[in-house]
């Protein structure tokens, strides 16, 4: 990652999903119809296997995604855009325990 940038979330969207990752990491899939976060996604959690560098996310469009883990693969259909998520989002991802608290 560029040093002198430090934005670390992207959103890669397909026809139908966005997929929203911190550095590689899945952290939230939400439908684009319905706008509904997709909290029991095969690829939530899991890690892109290869990402475009910061700056050149153009060069994605049309490719796939694919995300690895221990359990499961996914590969999504083509990536339409690519886009930075809005503040308010960030508080909807699958990774909102902080340092102290408990997860459930």
């Amino acid at each position: 990652m560029d040093p002198k940038n430090r934005r670390r979330h992207r959103v890669f969207a397909t026809k139908h999903t966005e997929y929203h990752l911190r550095a590689d990491e899945c952290v939230g899939v939400r439908d684009r119809t319905t706008g509904a976060w997709l909290r029991r996604h095969a690829a939530l959690r899991l890690r892109a296997v290869q990402l475009p560098p910061i700056g050149a996310d153009a060069e994605w469009i049309g490719r796939r995604l694919q995300f690895w883990g221990h359990a499961t693969d996914v590969t999504t259909s083509p990536v339409i855009e690519v886009t930075r998520p809005e503040l308010h989002v960030l508080a909807h991802y699958v990774s909102g325990v902080r340092s102290g608290e408990i997860a459930a």
